[in-house]
């Protein structure tokens, strides 16, 4: 009767390392080259953002460029006021597709109604369209959170000036901000700073200023780095 030779212990003690040694190695390169999700998704948001900033401000019927029928120095108390306004900070009345926008939530409404939204999250501020509750923090249907609640009257209507770049404290009128987390209610909840650790980060801050011109917090140096990839990034 024929035998067959098996393998011995030592063989197959030898073959396992041999083994472990090529996964510890060829692991890490792996993990290199394999997309990071986080990072496609912040400049997949950001790019949103911008699309549809770009065609709000630029949308005349929403927001018609107040500043050369603004009489300078006029206050809302004189007779002859005339409402002059960069943009965003024009809350009144607007007709869209019959829907009426108005208000400090006039902004956040219109950018929300552009997104292909799964459910609202917390608690309703105000009203939206048509006198309808308006929820500033919801998800959307690829599980990105979006909190808009920094845009609620954000452009103050009665500033000389419309807001820069320059102070970079986010609540100071003229300049309106939308926190996004793009994995949603997943971790781990890590704004996209330089910081060590932040790696995996996986939420950042858009600011936009009341004529359109937005960009990334700077302090968020991370999604700016990742967003900057055939990305263009306005910041005046």
């Amino acid at each position: 009767m024929r035998r067959f030779k098996g393998f011995t212990l030592t063989e197959l003690m030898v073959a396992l390392a041999v083994i472990g040694i090529l996964v510890a190695v060829v692991t890490p390169a792996i993990m290199k080259t394999r997309p990071n999700k986080n990072k496609m998704m912040v400049k997949k948001t950001f790019y949103a953002t911008e699309q549809i900033v770009n065609s709000l401000i630029n949308d005349d019927i929403l927001y018609p460029d107040m500043r050369e029928a603004c009489r300078v120095g006029a206050q809302p108390s004189d007779e002859d006021y005339i409402y002059c306004a960069w943009g965003f900070d024009y809350v009144y009345e607007a007709d869209q597709e019959g829907d009426i926008y108005e208000g400090e939530n006039k902004f956040g409404a219109l950018f929300k109604s552009r997104l292909n939204v799964s459910r609202n999250s917390g608690q309703q501020s105000g009203e939206g369209p048509n006198g309808q509750d308006f929820y500033p923090v919801f998800f959307t249907s690829d599980g990105v959170k979006w909190d808009l609640t920094d845009t609620i009257d954000a452009w103050d209507s009665e500033k000389d000036r419309v807001g820069t770049f320059d102070d970079q404290d986010a609540n100071t009128a003229g300049v309106g901000t939308i926190l996004i987390d793009v994995n949603g209610d997943e971790g781990p909840d890590q704004v996209c700073t330089n910081d060590e650790g932040t790696e995996d980060c996986d939420q950042y801050e858009i600011q936009i200023l009341a004529n359109g011109k937005l960009r990334i917090n700077p302090d968020h140096a991370r999604a700016v780095n990742w967003a900057t990839i055939n990305t263009s990034i306005r910041d005046n």
